[in-house]
């Protein structure tokens, strides 16, 4: 298949900056005694996943148990939820992955969620395995202090659920475009989860696991003694947003082909728009810099840009998301390319898996 061959508007995802993307996040963790355990809320694909455990990553985090399922049923892992799993109907079917013998891990962050996950593996005769959510500044979930962070621990273990450690994560430091500022968000939150890591150690109850840190906090993150693993997840494919905090890095991977409809004077129009394509970090970008989609709708896309003028009514372009996490999880599947050739296609199973 070739590239004119494809009915648009269609994801393109190349294989050859994929695989560059991971040789670069290797770099960065070159030295480091820090392991990686990618977010799969980035890829949603389990071939994508292999790729990546292949190349040493320790197990994969995931947002929700849906993605959990579709990596248990390909046989991925060891599984990171870091989130809440609340109520009967999911933790049932977290009870399900347990008893078919996945290695799975949930993210606990007040006494309820101890309670009900360690009462729930008990009536399924299975055992359960936690980390700790802190908050490091998000104010999301996770403990606010240390002392609470402790308390959480001891009930793990007088509940009978494995207490594996603590994660947390410094994601309110992209509202930060101040490199200096940023950073300084960064070790503040870091140094937030020390906190709590020493406190745990002083409690007699260390955590093996300190997980932390997307991709544009890993430079950082990974020279922290205290943390022993990085969910940084947006490097695999790369995006606008990602590229403005972490400039220099990674290659864009993912693209959306779409094509031209019609051709004004000062604009053109494409077949994509809000149904394909996401905006919510800024403007889609063409590969080459000059168009811009200044505007979407449901179906259409307003190009502007000094490319305009160069366009004609059928013409393939291929534009870059601002945020490539929540454009894909609009689509079922990737075509996947090397140089001007599609070699496969590959399903993405965990899209709108959001329960």
């Amino acid at each position: 298949m070739r590239l004119d061959d494809i009915n648009t508007p269609a994801l393109l995802l190349d294989l050859d900056a994929v695989e560059d993307n991971i040789t670069s996040m290797q770099r960065l963790l070159e030295g480091s005694h820090v392991r990686l355990r990618p977010h799969f809320k980035t890829p949603k694909c389990p071939e994508v996943a292999r790729m990546q455990l292949a190349a040493g990553a320790i197990g994969i985090t995931v947002a929700k148990l849906g993605e959990a399922e579709v990596l248990a049923d390909a046989g991925l892992g060891p599984i990171l939820v870091a989130n809440q799993v609340v109520g009967p109907p999911k933790l049932n079917r977290l009870m399900a992955l347990l008893a078919r013998g996945i290695d799975i891990t949930i993210a606990v962050e007040s006494e309820f969620n101890v309670r009900e996950l360690a009462q729930a593996a008990r009536e399924a005769g299975v055992r359960a395995k936690a980390v700790i959510e802190v908050d490091a500044g998000m104010r999301r979930c996770g403990t606010a202090v240390p002392a609470e962070t402790v308390r959480l621990a001891r009930l793990l273990v007088e509940e009978g659920v494995d207490y594996r450690g603590v994660m947390g994560y410094e994601g309110h430091m992209y509202g930060q475009p101040d490199p200096g500022a940023r950073e300084a968000l960064i070790r503040e939150a870091l140094a937030t989860v020390r906190a709590h890591v020493e406190a745990l150690e002083e409690a007699g109850l260390p955590p093996a696991i300190v997980s932390t840190s997307g991709t544009a906090s890993v430079p950082i993150a990974a020279t922290m003694p205290f943390v022993t693993e990085l969910q940084a997840g947006t490097y695999i494919f790369n995006d606008l947003h990602n590229e403005a905090f972490i400039p220099g890095h990674f290659r864009f991977a993912l693209t959306l082909l779409t094509t031209v409809i019609a051709v004004k004077e000062r604009y053109a129009v494409a077949d994509c728009g809000m149904k394909s394509l996401t905006n919510e970090f800024g403007p889609p970008v063409s590969v080459d810099g000059r168009l811009r989609a200044a505007r979407l709708s449901e179906e259409h896309a307003i190009l502007v840009g000094d490319g305009v003028a160069s366009l004609h009514p059928g013409d393939r372009i291929e534009l870059i998301p601002s945020h490539g996490d929540t454009t894909l999880n609009l689509h079922d599947v990737y075509f996947v390319r090397r140089g001007g050739e599609i070699v496969d296609t590959w399903r993405i199973l965990a899209a709108r898996r959001f329960r």
